[in-house]
Order: C-alpha cells, then sequence, then structure tokens
C-alpha cells in the first residue's frame, strides 16, 4: 500500500488520524480501506477523484452508496463492509467532504467473542513459556491493550506498589489518555521472574528498557506479540473458519467480566481498561488510592494459577 502515500489526499488522513491515536494499526487499516475502495471504484488518482468529490462534479454520497453496495455483493458480513467504509468516510472529512446520507445496513456476527472461562486460560499457561505467561498474565490481569503492552517501559511499572501498578502514557494509548491500572500479584510475580531472565541474559534494564524485548534486547513488534499469543492459543482453542476462538482481546474481555462480577462498577473497569469515552466526570475524580481499593476488591477473581 505504500504507493498510496503519494497522494496528498491520503496524507491528510494519516496526519488527522495521528492527532487521534497512536496506533500504527489503526494507521494501517485505514490504508487497507482506501486501498479496497480504489481498487473497487477502479481510481487511479486519488487526489484527481476527491477533488471531484469538492467540487460535486460527482457525488459523494453515491460514490459512497455505489462502494458499500459493491462490497455487499461480495457477500462480505455488514460489520466487515462498515469497517471498510469508515475508512473511506475519514479519507473524504479529511479533504473537506461531508457525507450527510446514511447508508443502513443489518449488523450481525459472523464470529461470536468467545468469553474465556479460568479453565481455558489456564489451558492455555500450561501450554505456554515464561514469556508468553508473563505476557498473558498481565493482559488478563490489566485490562491493557497488547499496543499498550507493547509500549509499556520499566519506569511505567510500580512493583513495589500493593497493588503493582502500570501507567498507560496518553501518547501510547488507543484513546490517547493517560491512565492507571494493575496487575494482580500472579502477575507480579512472573513478570519479575522473566525481568531476572532479561538481565541474567545480559539485557540493560534500565527505566527506559521496554518491558518486553525480543532475544537480542529491543523492542518487541506488535506483530511478534500477536504471533506469541496466537501460537499459544491455537494449540487449546477451536477454529471457527478462520479464527481461533480464543484470541488477544478474548485477555481483555476476561478482565472486564470478572471485575464486574467481584462487583467492581462498570464505568470503574471502563476507566481501568481506557473506555475513556463511557466514563462520567465523577469518575474521573477518584484517587489512585481509591482506585487500588476496587482493584484490590476484584484481583481474587483474575487470578489463574491459583
Amino acid at each position: 500500500m505504500e504507493h498510496l502515500m503519494k497522494f496528498n489526499s491520503v496524507n491528510k488522513m494519516l496526519g488527522e488520524l495521528k492527532l487521534l491515536t497512536r496506533s500504527d494499526n489503526t494507521a494501517k487499516t485505514y490504508l487497507k480501506g482506501v486501498n479496497l475502495f480504489a481498487k473497487t471504484m477502479k481510481i487511479d488518482d486519488l487526489d484527481g477523484f476527491v477533488e471531484k468529490l469538492r467540487e460535486k462534479s460527482l457525488d459523494p454520497e453515491e460514490t459512497y452508496k455505489d462502494f458499500v453496495i459493491a462490497l455487499a455483493n461480495q457477500n462480505m458480513a455488514p460489520k466487515t463492509v462498515g469497517a471498510w467504509g469508515a475508512s473511506v468516510k475519514k479519507l473524504f472529512l479529511s479533504n473537506g467532504i461531508d457525507l450527510k446520507g446514511k447508508v443502513t445496513m443489518k449488523m450481525y456476527n459472523v464470529h461470536e467473542d468467545t468469553l474465556p472461562s479460568k479453565v481455558d486460560l489456564k489451558n492455555v499457561l500450561s501450554h505456554s513459556s515464561s514469556r508468553a505467561k508473563t505476557i498473558i498474565l498481565m493482559l488478563a490481569s490489566s485490562g491493557l491493550r497488547i499496543g499498550e503492552l507493547r509500549n509499556l517501559k520499566l519506569s511505567d511499572v510500580d512493583l513495589n506498589s500493593s497493588p503493582a501498578t502500570v501507567r498507560v502514557k496518553g501518547l501510547t494509548a488507543k484513546e490517547r489518555k493517560s491512565r492507571l491500572t494493575f496487575m494482580s500479584e500472579e502477575a507480579k510475580k512472573v513478570l519479575q521472574s522473566y525481568m531476572d531472565h532479561r538481565k541474567n541474559n545480559g539485557h540493560q534494564l534500565g527505566p527506559d528498557a521496554h518491558l518486553f524485548a525480543t532475544h537480542d534486547g529491543s523492542q518487541m513488534s506488535y506483530q511478534n506479540l500477536q504471533f506469541i499469543l496466537h501460537n499459544v492459543f491455537r494449540k487449546v482453542s477451536k477454529k471457527i473458519g478462520k479464527r481461533y476462538e480464543l484470541h488477544a482481546h478474548s485477555l481483555r474481555k476476561y478482565f472486564k467480566t470478572q471485575m464486574i462480577s467481584a462487583g467492581v462498577p462498570g464505568p470503574i473497569v471502563d476507566r481501568l481498561t481506557g473506555h475513556a469515552r463511557y466514563l462520567s466526570q465523577e469518575y474521573e475524580l477518584y484517587t489512585e488510592e481509591q482506585l487500588k481499593e476496587w482493584y484490590a476488591k476484584g484481583m481474587k477473581s483474575l487470578e489463574l494459577l491459583s
């Protein structure tokens, strides 16, 4: 998709995305959608095409509608059509083209999002390396996204706190908003063990060292983290179509449901997981100590090794 970077209209879209999110994967997803749009609509010059839409010599509403109908005719699920359509809407809006109309699509799930049980995750952990086990326990007990976990540095984690704290910087968070979350005692123990292993392998573990690294000590890529999890999940999870029942997001879902079941209010859980748009102002006023108390209330329900 590098050929898209020559178009000013595409670079405008990417520039706006950087103001909203630091996620490279989000940018890649939007680029895939724009690429599909160009192929489907047989567009060679995106800048020229966008200019025609701006001048209204082409109808933006009809263009968008023709695109999503073309995708639907390929038997794509409505959610998939909606996702690719969002890329095109973003391209249009970034270039001053506002879509007033609405194409209604009936949404349905092609894959049900599986909630893993403790038995499922214990089975996963029994097939995991020490590094994979550390990744899984941290994600399952903190509500972190993979991209947020990848960007954590040693200075972002306080293992002397009880419970251990994890500070997510706004520049590395999907919602571009700093937040505080925590990890369970068992996650803390396996993380300490993993750090000792890295130190024994000659890694320099200063405050700016990334928490998870490759064998040579460099920052692990998002794709590498995904591969590690996928490699473990596929050993114990059923495959449905092209996907396995368990995947990285299953750990985040596990965290949310376990905390809510333990009596932690939903808005507090949303704050810990970084769903800032769901928070009311009153929950923004909770202190660190109060958040610790709420987390401690649900922490036992997150344990997987006992």
